[in-house]
């Protein structure tokens, strides 16, 4: 007998390549590590280094890579030994 374990996913916007534009990708939701939060991200800005990424401009950055640092959502998961935040804080990042 086999049992199917669900993974819980994410739709994510990714750079597969250099110069090869954004598409929409589905992911695996990750845990947050120690001293880590996960946000539910709600909306996300794109700035002009992300648009370097795209461009590949960045020798040595690692692809598939997904943009947009500038988020703004809820505290979705804590991880271990975060104390300063707490679930379903609405947060920014810059």
């Amino acid at each position: 007998m086999s049992t199917t374990v669900a993974v819980a996913t994410m739709k994510a916007v990714q750079v597969s390549r250099v110069g090869a534009g954004l598409e929409i990708v589905e992911r695996e939701v990750p845990e947050p590590g120690p001293g880590e939060v996960r946000i539910r991200v709600q909306a996300c800005g794109v700035c002009h280094s992300d648009a370097l990424v795209v461009e590949g401009s960045w020798p040595g950055i690692p692809y598939p890579r997904v943009p947009g640092h500038e988020v703004a959502g809820v505290v979705h998961a804590l991880g271990a030994g975060v104390t300063e935040w707490h679930k379903d804080q609405r947060v920014g990042v810059g």
